[in-house]
């Protein structure tokens, strides 16, 4: 365990033996409270011409996945808590192994500390409060600052600590943290070599619309960041912002949409890096029976334009998340992209939905690569001659909220099953360089909270 983390936990302790002297008046015999609470996790896969870690392997797979999470919440007074999680990933009956996916496995992380952190705001009834300790950071739409929750292991846990400066007029939060490397049979005590610091700002809801604005600076001194020109340091800044909003509320039915724009500057190894990244989406949702929503959008994430000119243009995904965003085969990440989308849903009954995009993928660049949900190069071709398409995919998912009943409503939160479909069609890219052929995948997945 590194020195960040005992200093988290140093200070929990030293908070949380500190909290009777600011605690709730004796005359408010509630605190301290603690809750238990977990979920258990299983889903089925089945993947064909690809894995989480290729495509085009000409082969099938198929897999059991299972997650359990026990978690105690200990309530100090409304605003002051200590949360503890702990996490059990499993993977059965894969042709994969944990010993295949160093140094970090996605499918298993057998039973270990996810989060442990001491969180209170309002600290002597001012805007001032922290969190502090291991703990997952989302927010917006989780393409910037997300947890990455589909994947069996989770994407991302952090030891660090945030700041927060919360008012009527703008709630600041201010980050500094190291991503914890899952470690799939031992404590995870190690993290990946870089050190991201962030402040995020979400402005007051006005009406239908949201607006925020956040800036990450992704730092690592090691010197052993690549580029173009040598090696070196890497110091990455992204700007950015992320706006929601709805139009027309009434009637016939209401427009929704959802737009985020990051500029990014700074040193990657010795090349100077300008990336950027956009992305827009906008939905209408009809106010009729299995109230239908049709929706279309693009993601767009620059890529590199010439592999020798000593400068870094293509966009690093940050901390974000990828599963459902860039097709739900999770075969792209937000680096030299655009994905064009197109979809629908309907609610057929009280409690389940069903959804179907269409998804078109090509490259920025011609001269840079095709990024795998890893975010490291698939194929590349630095000529430029094998095309920018990189092909269609479509997705079916289907959600239910089991009602429950008697002694399961009692001893269970929540029953959730789901299940899905996805096919992809090579494009031109894809064809020329290396294997390719049409790829498909299914799941099936039930998920209780108790």
């Amino acid at each position: 365990m590194n020195r960040l983390l005992w200093r988290c936990c140093a200070l929990i302790a030293l908070l949380t033996a500190a909290v009777p002297c600011f605690a709730q008046d004796a005359a408010e015999p509630s605190f301290p409270d603690l809750n238990f609470s977990g979920s258990l996790r299983t889903r089925y896969e089945y993947l064909d011409n690809y894995t989480i870690r290729k495509y085009g392997v000409d082969d099938r797979d198929n897999f059991l996945l299972t997650r359990l999470r026990l978690e105690a919440d200990l309530l100090l007074r409304p605003d002051t808590h200590a949360f503890v999680q702990f996490q059990d990933a499993r993977l059965f009956f894969s042709d994969f192994n944990r010993h295949d996916f160093p140094p970090k496995c996605p499918y298993e992380n057998r039973f270990d500390l996810r989060q442990l952190f001491f969180e209170t705001t309002n600290l002597w009834d001012t805007p001032l409060g922290f969190k502090a300790g291991r703990q997952a950071i989302s927010y917006g739409d989780n393409r910037i600052w997300g947890p990455g929750d589909w994947g069996n292991a989770g994407r991302y846990t952090w030891d660090g600590a945030k700041v927060y400066y919360h008012t009527d007029a703008v709630r600041l939060d201010f980050i500094a943290a190291e991503q914890v490397l899952y470690d799939a049979t031992r404590f995870d005590g190690n993290h990946l070599p870089f050190q991201c610091y962030g402040i995020y700002a979400q402005l007051p809801r006005k009406k239908e619309v949201s607006l925020d604005l956040f800036y990450v600076l992704k730092h690592d001194a090691h010197g052993n960041t690549a580029g173009e020109s040598g090696v070196g340091d890497l110091s990455r800044h992204t700007f950015g912002a992320h706006a929601t909003g709805k139009l027309g509320t009434g009637g016939f039915g209401a427009f929704d949409y959802a737009a985020t724009g990051a500029w990014q500057t700074g040193k990657h190894g010795r090349d100077d890096v300008r990336a950027w990244a956009m992305l827009a989406d906008v939905g209408y949702t009809f106010n009729r029976r299995m109230q239908p929503r049709v929706h279309a959008g693009c993601s767009c994430a620059s890529g590199d334009s010439d592999p020798a000119d000593g400068r870094n243009e293509t966009f690093d995904g940050v901390n974000g998340a990828v599963d459902k965003y860039y097709g739900r085969m999770n075969l792209f990440s937000l680096k030299n992209l655009i994905d064009y989308e197109a979809g629908i849903s309907i609610q057929p009954a009280k409690k389940l939905k069903v959804s179907a995009d269409y998804h078109v993928f090509y490259l920025v660049e011609r001269t840079d690569g095709w990024y795998y949900c890893n975010c490291n190069a698939q194929r590349r071709d630095k000529t430029g001659a094998s095309g920018r398409e990189l092909g269609q995919e479509v997705d079916v998912v289907a959600r239910w909220e089991v009602p429950l009943s008697g002694a399961l409503k009692r001893a269970l939160k929540s029953m959730n099953l789901m299940g899905g479909w996805a096919y992809f069609i090579p494009g031109d890219f894809v064809e020329n360089t290396g294997n390719a052929g049409k790829a498909s995948w299914a799941f099936a997945q039930v998920e209780v909270l108790f």
